[in-house]
């Protein structure tokens, strides 16, 4: 799990405005809605790190991350192709909002 901790970091380094990706190959994912995980909300530094990896290796195998601030926040997170779908996957989520990766736009729900 350390060399994939350090991977994401490096990563998340590189691209502070946001990523997602297939864990453990860390192969950028381009399109679709993302929606983060309610079980992964609050995720912050190593621990939380480590927790969003445990969640995404028994879930979805996609991690997603971004900073605000002077934090950088990690998700486990699902993706869609489907608006609908991933708006319905949100609000079950308790998400203010979902992201679309093709077009780079939120969507507050």
């Amino acid at each position: 799990m350390e060399h994939l901790i350090e991977r994401l970091k490096a990563i998340a380094k590189e691209n502070p405005n946001g990523f997602t990706v297939k864990i453990p190959e860390c192969t950028p994912v381009t399109s679709g809605w993302v929606v983060a995980s309610k079980e992964t909300q609050n995720c912050f530094g190593d621990e939380g790190l480590k927790k969003v990896i445990t969640v995404a290796m028994k879930t979805t195998y996609i991690v997603g991350g971004w900073k605000d601030g002077k934090l950088f926040y990690w998700d486990a997170v699902s993706v869609h192709s489907d608006e609908s779908e991933a708006t319905q996957a949100g609000i079950e989520n308790e998400q203010i909002a979902i992201f679309n990766l093709g077009k780079l736009e939120t969507k507050f729900l």
